[in-house]
């Protein structure tokens, strides 16, 4: 009888730290910044935003796919070959408001290596965004 009730405890105490956890990950992809969502800002419209973006340049800082989703957002899958480790291979969702300024908007999802966080650092996605869209980082 004891070992049952010690045994539904520790079961209680897993279920427990699981939904701590998942609702902590859920947060911090909520939140602002490399390992959440970023903002752009640009003065291009955004019929020239997506031609740039569609048209990937041997000058830039790492290779990348754009592809459309069925939900009317992108997928930006980012991969940044280095000589001496293994390529860095982040995936984010890419959504363009057009208005007075056009607004991109990253959203992390994934790491290739199963990373909960962005390998890239953000300085290198601004000058990404910077080089493709002539784009600053508002948030």
């Amino acid at each position: 009888m004891d070992a049952a009730i010690s045994s539904l405890f520790i079961l209680g105490a897993i279920a427990i730290m699981f939904f701590v956890l998942r609702r902590q990950d859920t947060n911090r992809s909520s939140e602002y910044g490399p390992s959440g969502i970023s903002e752009f800002r640009t003065d291009l419209p955004l019929d020239l935003c997506m031609d740039r973006l569609n048209q990937p340049l041997p000058s830039d800082e790492f290779v990348y796919t754009i592809r459309r989703e069925t939900d009317g957002g992108w997928t930006l899958h980012l991969t940044l070959h280095q000589a001496t480790a293994q390529p860095v291979d982040t995936v984010y969702t890419l959504r363009l408001d057009p208005g007075r300024q056009t607004v991109a908007t990253l959203i992390f999802r994934k790491e290739a290596f199963g990373y909960k966080e962005p390998v890239f650092p953000q300085e290198l996605l601004d000058r990404f965004m910077a080089q493709k869209l002539e784009a600053i980082r508002t948030k």
